[in-house]
């Protein structure tokens, strides 16, 4: 059998999936051959993963859709594609399953209606219940294997994300293994960066607690973020030689293989928490317009979620939409001593 999985984005997205992917291939065995489509800047991430053997890539800014058409062409003409599994759900992964409508697709409930319902009711508690009662968004990682696996005939289901659960990481996604990125040890990442701005918690925040961190441990501190998060200079204040500033001179690759190679991530809702689970790697995630609700929240066992309860948020379902009030309140009444307390709590454990 053969099944091509379409995520075009978003680096954490993408990263999620790839709890669907092992399922599929505890559940299928290794007569299966998977496909994955991806943005161009996301086939790092499912490179050399043991349980994927293609990966197609889509550059929008270079590529024109029958380019990809082509790719997926020869791939199918290589070996016969027998389902699309649409894990994006949106125009243009409708387009795909369109371009080949010979081939049976399956499409996963993103819970779009549920998330924004959730965005209009202002009250905390009739929002919580709403959401256990009601609407059942439970994580991400275990809500496409439940939505599916009647329709693979999967009676073992629980049983066997339990056994995923009891892999080497403990985690249902997981990564390829990487070349070590040479830093000193131990050390824990700080990733100050989102997709979207607001989303971050304040970069002078960030800075207080690594001087905080510095001054409380012996560990090493890495400053990690991509080349447009050009906000990470206020770091540069800080001296010390257990900080090493990495904003924009890594690689997707190196990226991860630093985050592979940590203690602890402390940063945002972004990918750079979900590529730490997937390697084992406990989190600590700041939550500001979104809500761990939602579904996308790091779910390890001693990964922490820190996210305030007020009345206005969540105020959207991805975090791009700007704040209507005078302060950023969802992000700014998270102190940095209570985030500190947590890292140091998980690095402990850790």
């Amino acid at each position: 059998m053969h099944i091509l999985l379409v995520r075009f984005s978003s680096m954490g997205d993408v990263v999620l999936q790839t709890a669907t992917i092992n399922w599929l291939r505890s559940l299928l065995g290794h007569t299966l051959t998977i496909s994955f489509v991806t943005s161009q800047e996301f086939v790092s991430l499912l490179e050399n993963h043991p349980e994927v053997n293609h990966v197609i890539g889509f550059n929008r800014r270079g590529e024109t859709w029958k380019d990809l058409k082509h790719k997926i062409h020869s791939l199918h003409r290589e070996k016969p594609i027998d389902l699309i599994f649409d894990l994006h759900a949106t125009l243009r992964s409708f387009r795909l399953r369109c371009s080949f409508w010979t081939i049976p697709a399956l499409t996963v409930d993103k819970r779009r209606w549920e998330r924004f319902f959730l965005t209009k009711i202002k009250s905390v508690t009739l929002r919580r219940w709403m959401n256990n009662q009601f609407f059942g968004l439970g994580p991400q990682v275990e809500r496409i294997i439940k939505d599916f696996e009647s329709i693979f005939g999967d009676s073992r289901g629980r049983c066997r994300t339990e056994e995923l659960r009891n892999g080497p990481h403990q985690e249902l996604t997981s990564l390829a293994e990487l070349p070590l990125y040479q830093l000193p040890r131990p050390y824990i990442v700080i990733a100050p960066s989102a997709s979207y701005f607001y989303k971050r918690w304040p970069v002078q925040s960030f800075v207080e607690l690594t001087q905080k961190l510095l001054e409380a441990t012996t560990f090493h501190y890495v400053i990690l973020a991509g080349p447009d998060d050009s906000f990470c200079d206020a770091f540069k204040v800080i001296e010390s030689d257990r900080l090493h500033y990495l904003q924009g001179k890594t690689t997707l690759k190196e990226s991860m293989s630093i985050l592979e190679q940590s203690i602890l991530c402390v940063g945002n809702d972004s990918g750079m928490n979900h590529i730490a689970e997937a390697y084992g790697v406990p989190c600590v995630t700041l939550f500001g317009p979104t809500d761990p609700l939602f579904g996308f929240a790091p779910h390890g066992a001693s990964s922490v979620t820190i996210s305030k309860e007020l009345w206005c948020k969540p105020c959207s379902t991805t975090g791009k939409k700007a704040c209507f009030r005078d302060r950023h309140y969802c992000m700014e009444n998270i102190t940095v001593d209570e985030v500190k307390d947590e890292v140091l709590k998980v690095a402990v454990i850790a």
